[in-house]
């Protein structure tokens, strides 16, 4: 017996190691995917659903960052020119470690859209950038935006807090980190990324002549 008793020891230890192992597997939990992003339409950018004879531009931004404020302009007139024949999507990337109401303002655009009005705020945020930036308490800019927009201003400050907005919110962020963006802005057109010294009117015009013309659509 005394022969056989390392084997026994050895044997026991294994089966318990085996149960902890598998026990350890079973406990941990599978981790989430990415959730679509909301704010203007869910569909993904490293799979974009091209619809024929639209461009998709995809935007990353933070309502107080200064190249974003000044490419909004610059997106809002494509928008203006192409009409149907372009998408804009945008996703938010507040960069809170710089910006210091950037969280607040995508709050604020993202409790907008509850109501049907993300857009509308989307424009109210970028348009009085500079007059809002340096402001010590941010809420009341908000409030005054929802007021200008008609919206329910008690549903509006309580979906600045709800968990709802703050899910929405996260979402994009999480898109980010896929993709691997962490600056702002970040644009993508039919799923790729366009360098920053080609975010000019002229040299967005033309990827999009370019798109739809690949598309018979220009």
């Amino acid at each position: 017996m005394k022969r056989y008793l390392p084997f026994v020891i050895i044997a026991t230890v294994l089966g318990v190691a085996l149960g902890a192992g598998a026990l350890l597997f079973r406990s941990t939990p599978p981790q989430p995917s990415a959730i679509p992003g909301p704010s203007g339409s869910p569909v993904p950018t490293t799979d974009v659903a091209t619809t024929k004879g639209v461009v998709t531009i995809e935007e990353f931004g933070d309502y107080q960052c200064p190249p974003c404020g000044g490419l909004h302009p610059i997106l809002k007139t494509l928008k203006g020119e192409y009409g149907n024949r372009v998408k804009l999507v945008f996703y938010h990337l507040p960069l809170t470690q710089i910006h210091k109401h950037a969280l607040e303002a995508s709050y604020a655009s993202a409790a907008a859209s509850l109501q049907g009005k993300f857009w509308e705020m989307h424009d109210l945020l970028y348009e009085n950038q500079s007059v809002w930036s340096e402001v010590g308490d941010f809420r009341p800019v908000a409030i005054n935006f929802a007021r200008q927009l008609g919206l329910d201003t008690a549903r509006f400050m309580k979906d600045m807090d709800g968990l709802k907005v703050m899910a929405l919110v996260s979402s994009d962020e999480q898109r980010a980190t896929a993709l691997g963006v962490n600056s702002t802005p970040t644009v993508f057109i039919n799923g790729r990324m366009v360098p920053n010294e080609n975010l000019t009117i002229e040299k967005l015009r033309q990827e999009i002549n370019q798109k739809l013309a690949e598309t018979g659509k220009s």
